[in-house]
This record gives structure tokens, sequence and C-alpha cells, in this order.
């Protein structure tokens, strides 16, 4: 399952997701780099992957984080392989439509 919220801000839509077993948890790299996904910027629902894709084809921006929600949105040919960062081993990728 892949825990997925939309943020409304003006006509903009973004789409914070992580795979559920990550929600609540802070990645961090060698390097410092940090990425909390505590909160409610995380806080939605479980949703299927086919729930997903039907959630991120509506957004303009979306922020991704884990194994299951990167490979669903490179599957959909919306994010590149050579865009995903890895933190503590765990994928991360953004996107913005433009």
């Amino acid at each position: 399952m892949i825990r997925a919220r939309f943020h409304r801000v003006g006509g903009e839509i973004l789409l914070a997701a992580c795979d559920s077993e990550l929600y609540g948890k802070c990645l961090e790299d060698s390097s410092g780099l940090r990425v909390s996904l505590a909160g409610d910027f995380y806080a939605g629902s479980e949703v299927t992957e086919e729930e997903f894709c039907g959630m991120l084809a509506q957004a303009t921006s979306a922020n991704l984080v884990g194994e299951r929600a990167v490979k669903a949105a490179v599957d959909q040919e919306i994010i590149d392989q050579d865009g995903i960062l890895l933190v503590g081993g765990v994928p991360h990728a953004l996107l913005f439509c433009l």
C-alpha cells in the first residue's frame, strides 16, 4: 500500500506519497540529508497502486518516497530513472509540471 495525500494551493495540486511502512519515519543519508515522513504532510489515506496512479495523473507536482511509490511513477513514465535520489537507501523523487 501507498499512503497518499493531496495538498491544494491555488490552482496547483501537490501529491505527497510514501510507501505505507515508511510513514512516521525519518530517513537520513551519510551527507546529513534528512527526509521526515512524519506529521501532516504525508498523513493521507492508504491507497492501492492503481488508485495512486490515478491520483498521480491529477497532480501538478509530487513528492514521492519509497520503492512502490517511485516505481509506480517510473512505470507510468512520469518520473525518469535518472531523477531518483536515494536517501538512506530509499528512493525519493520530486515531480514538477511546468
